[in-house]
């Protein structure tokens, strides 16, 4: 084992980090897909006066349509 000023002279040889030469190949053989989107996303973290109003508002539109239909069906 060297000390000192000759320590510093004799460093291991760096090791391969990755290699991409095939892998952009191999990911488009089946195809890069998009990631799948949940129907309803979760509204978890989102600002909760923002949640509470949406909450009402579609309530509103529910309500709307229900009565659009009904007016539509007796018509």
């Amino acid at each position: 084992m060297l000390t000192g000023a000759k320590a510093n002279h004799f460093k291991m040889a760096k090791s391969k980090n990755s290699s991409q030469h095939t892998m952009s190949r191999k990911a488009h053989r089946n195809g890069i897909k998009k990631p799948k989107r949940l129907r309803h996303p979760s509204m978890r973290g989102v600002d909760p006066k923002f949640v509470r109003n949406q909450r009402f508002a579609q309530h509103g539109t529910e309500k709307v349509n229900k009565e659009a239909r009904l007016a539509k069906a007796q018509a």
